[in-house]
């Protein structure tokens, strides 16, 4: 494990100081003071290294969010959004270019055991936060469930991807309070209890 966290920690100097494109497998391992081999060991492509940079309580963010038991719906999904923001915004913009390169092109993974899209585990992510809602009695059980949690994500990416376009001008875990201030109370408010 002590080599996969080095490989893991030159990748992310590297690919935040050159970019992804800019480097090679051979230059990680090299930084890593790992061999080429030691690479293939852990990882099968350097945007597996990206992927597993991103392995962190990101993927459990929804079920620390739902276990939150004197939050309201509101609270709950502005922590989420701060969170889902402020972990991508934490690996780096170059990290996160590359993430979402490697995600318009979905592939499989497995971050909770199951074989799914990360854009698949974000929108189950979100589905679980306002069915939640609906369970404690702060929703309507009528939520429009799938479209709400396609909309709150595409606001999420939007606010993501606005970050990596403007070379971190627009920094979405700033913007976490108005989205969910403006859109996300004005969406949820026909159907609150």
């Amino acid at each position: 494990m002590e080599t996969k966290k080095k490989i893991m920690e030159a990748a992310k100097i590297l690919i935040s100081a050159k970019g992804f494109e800019n480097i090679s497998i051979e230059e990680i391992a090299k930084a890593a003071g790992v061999s080429t081999g030691s690479f293939y060991t852990y990882f099968k492509r350097k945007e597996d290294v990206v992927e597993e940079l991103n392995r962190t309580d990101f993927y459990r963010l929804a079920e620390i969010v739902n276990a939150m038991p004197d939050a309201d719906i509101l609270q709950r999904l502005r922590r989420y959004c701060k969170g889902f923001l402020g972990e991508i915004e934490r690996t780096g913009i170059e990290i996160c270019r590359q993430w979402t390169k490697n995600n318009l092109s979905p592939t499989s993974m497995l971050p909770c055991g199951e074989e799914i899209t990360k854009y698949e585990h974000d929108y189950r992510a979100m589905q679980s936060i306002l069915s939640e809602g609906i369970s404690r009695g702060e929703l309507r059980a009528d939520l429009p469930l799938d479209d709400l949690a396609l909309a709150f994500n595409a606001a999420l990416y939007g606010l993501m991807v606005a970050w990596c376009m403007t070379d971190g001008g627009v920094v979405g875990s700033e913007r976490a309070d108005a989205l969910c201030d403006t859109v996300i109370k004005a969406a949820l408010e026909p159907y609150r209890q």
